[in-house]
């Protein structure tokens, strides 16, 4: 192991973002594409049927279907009305390629940042996305509004 770790401990350290593949960019480019367009049929198909998905700081990791994880995030009220003119920017979590999700609702001029949306991509399908509710909460440097 020490032929094959640095020689100091403070050399151990990487950058803790990550450049994206081509086929990681094109996946969160779809996925911020669905969410900016409202487009569900879209968002479903870029989901793998077996999606490991979390919502933190809620307990407990769900595998379900690409279709029920969508009809329960519509079921909890998004993409209906007022909960349906998003922005969003591409970044990363932990080397992992990430969406911020900007959400303008009715009464506010200003997207303000809802979701961070980490994705873990395997063949060009989001296997596993976990979600931190950014709402009020400063977040990797990304600006609180657009």
């Amino acid at each position: 192991m020490r032929e094959q770790l640095p020689d100091r401990r403070l050399d151990w350290r990487s950058p803790a973002t990550h450049e994206l593949s081509n086929d990681e960019r094109g996946v969160v480019k779809s996925y911020i594409d669905a969410h900016e367009r409202n487009d569900l049929d879209g968002l479903m198909a870029l989901l793998r049927d077996d999606l490991r998905f979390a919502m933190l700081p809620e307990p407990g990791t769900s595998v379900i279907t690409a279709k029920d994880a969508v009809d329960g995030w519509v079921s909890g009220g998004l993409f209906q009305r007022g909960h349906d003119d998003w922005r969003c920017i591409t970044t990363t979590v932990n080397r992992m390629p990430a969406a911020a999700l900007y959400l303008r609702t009715p009464d506010d001029p200003e997207y303000r940042l809802f979701t961070i949306a980490v994705l873990h991509i395997v063949d060009g399908k989001i296997a596993e996305l976990t979600g931190f509710d950014a709402t009020d909460k400063p977040w990797l440097g990304l600006p609180p509004t657009l």
